[in-house]
């Protein structure tokens, strides 16, 4: 039984200009102990994504599809399910750690009530168990950053918090939401260096815009305009990219020159075809034919005519 079972998902916000898709047609395995990267442009659904796998949208978006966790439906759960769900079994990692903490409470009293709720420990048990993760993942005084408010902490030191404080009820899967965004080079090697050693007993899904994060991960899957273009392992998706997406991706890293991928990335979703065609280098005839995700070695998926 896979651990997470993705299929057919979309979702649509309801906008001034009309309805929005951020997302259609997602198909993903997640299996014990896997690690998968969601790489892609800002605007790609990479965050949206993670979030409607955890059920996080039902008061936003009209989100279609089915997500199934250890073979139950996710969105069939209740919200008492759901609850348990969260943080014990699948954990979230969001984007901007500042801001992800409660201000006014401190760190310590957060990770512990998370710990409470997810059943894991009680009162100074629980206590203690925050301390430890605090210090597994660096801090050289956790009591003291137990005891701190979020504001008084750096970008770092919160994004250490946030990871200390999702892996500290063991879940079967983390989802970390670009946790390098806006780092040093020093500070993302940390953070790293961290998640790696603190998911070594759990599933990870990293959604990023750093090719060299994702190396971490086994598996990578690149997202183009709501939908993956190209997934596989990890080597062969970045040493032998089979879509011109994946391609410029790679030649736009510093390591690469910078080399800008032409055009500009088309968000409306309502091109039929291929949704990079009006981008690609390599356009043909047939590209005016949705093209589907299909196999073209084991374990290896691309969503090109041409490929």
């Amino acid at each position: 039984m896979s651990l997470l079972k993705v299929r057919d998902l979309s979702v649509t916000f309801d906008t001034l200009q009309g309805p929005f898709k951020a997302i259609e047609g997602i198909d993903l395995d997640m299996e014990e102990l896997d690690t998968l990267a969601i790489v892609g442009e800002s605007g790609c659904g990479k965050s949206v994504l993670g979030h409607a796998t955890m059920r996080l949208l039902d008061d936003i978006a009209v989100v279609r599809g089915s997500v199934i966790y250890r073979g139950r439906e996710v969105y069939a759960m209740s919200q008492k399910e759901l609850l348990e769900m969260r943080g014990k079994a699948i954990s979230l990692v969001p984007q901007s750690p500042s801001a992800s903490f409660n201000p006014v409470i401190r760190i310590g009293k957060q990770i512990t009530e998370l710990i409470e709720k997810a059943g894991v420990a009680h009162g100074r048990e629980a206590e203690e168990r925050a301390l430890s993760y605090l210090d597994y993942v660096g801090f050289s005084d956790p009591h003291a950053i137990f005891d701190s408010y979020p504001h008084r902490m750096s970008g770092g030191m919160c994004e250490r918090a946030l990871i200390a404080m999702s892996t500290s009820t063991e879940p079967d899967l983390i989802i970390a939401d670009e946790p390098t965004k806006g780092l040093d080079a020093l500070s993302r090697k940390n953070i790293l260096d961290m998640l790696q050693r603190m998911t070594a007993g759990s599933s990870l899904i990293m959604i990023t815009h750093d090719l060299k994060a994702a190396a971490m991960c086994k598996r990578v899957a690149v997202m183009y305009s709501g939908e993956i273009v190209e997934i596989g392992p990890t080597r062969v998706v970045l040493e032998h990219p089979a879509h011109q997406y994946t391609r410029g991706l790679i030649d736009a890293q510093p390591s690469k020159g910078m080399k800008p991928i032409p055009g500009r990335h088309n968000i409306s979703h309502k091109s039929e075809g291929c949704r990079f065609r009006n981008r690609c280098e390599l356009v043909q005839s047939e590209c005016v034919r949705h093209p589907l995700l299909r196999e073209i070695e084991e374990g290896h998926m691309v969503r090109c005519h041409y490929a």
